[in-house]
């Protein structure tokens, strides 16, 4: 089984300490995945890092964490999520430097991996939107799973309704304050073949697959101490169950269980 993550891998910069850690979403799914499949199953990454101080440290945190890393260094600037942390543990994402993501094209070796892929599971925001549409350009035989990950913020419809018939699974991170965001992917869902995941925080999941709709209470337990990488870690622990054949609310579960685990410190993800 070969699932390939595409997108972006990074530094996080926690203010106002100044730390940095590895990040990005691809990043952060990749390797939850990693630990979550067998090790027979093969995670790659298809992304790239500039040439200045993080990218070796990117490129080597996740090759140590066994992930075959597609990552090519390019003129430039690695891309960095600014955070902020609430004293409730919330992460409030401040300014994003997509850096050299922006530009990026992919080489003749990434396509064909792209297009051999049973599982691709790939982000998507406004500011590597060039980079997404460059992707879904490509034909693949396998899964596709994405995250439109800026929703809440930046709720594009059209990009969805672009791309429904294109992916089988399609998470969105919300709040249930969100009822009219909520009642347009359930409609979306009696209509299409994609299976549509809703985070919502503490206040758990929700998921339309069309046929019926299923809730997961958030995975109780431990302190609340930084939420970033939350839904990363839901995502990845969502697929990862349905690669083992789990049903609906197995995956569900265990998509809670690991972002509990995520939440439980300081940082995007924890082995």
């Amino acid at each position: 089984m070969n699932i390939v993550c595409v997108g972006d891998c990074g530094v996080d910069r926690y203010n106002p300490s100044g730390d940095h850690m590895v990040g990005g979403i691809t990043a952060n799914v990749a390797r939850n995945l990693r630990l979550e499949l067998p090790p027979d199953f093969l995670v790659q990454i298809i992304s790239c890092v500039g040439d200045d101080q993080f990218a070796g440290r990117v490129i080597s945190e996740l090759s140590n964490a066994n992930i075959d890393c597609n990552i090519e260094r390019v003129p430039g600037t690695t891309s960095i999520q600014e955070i902020r942390i609430g004293a409730d543990g919330e992460k409030q994402f401040t300014n994003y430097d997509e850096g050299v993501l922006r530009d990026f094209e992919f080489s003749d070796r990434q396509r064909a991996i792209i297009e051999s892929s049973d599982v691709l599971m790939a982000p998507v925001y406004h500011q590597i939107r060039g980079l997404f549409d460059r992707l879904m350009a490509i034909d693949t035989r396998g899964l596709v799973c994405v995250d439109f990950a800026d929703f809440l913020l930046h709720p594009d419809f059209a990009l969805v309704e672009q791309y429904n018939n294109d992916i089988d699974i399609a998470f969105f991170g919300l709040s249930e304050e969100e009822t009219d965001i909520i009642s347009y992917i359930a409609h979306l869902a009696r209509r299409s073949k994609t299976m549509f995941v809703v985070t919502l925080a503490e206040n758990g999941s929700r998921v339309f697959d069309g046929l019926s709709e299923y809730h997961q209470p958030a995975h109780p337990g431990g302190s609340v101490v930084d939420t970033t990488g939350a839904g990363d870690a839901y995502a990845a622990g969502f697929v990862a169950a349905c690669l083992r054949e789990a049903d609906i609310n197995e995956a569900m579960c265990n998509g809670a269980q690991l972002a509990r685990r995520a939440i439980a410190n300081v940082g995007a993800f924890h082995a």
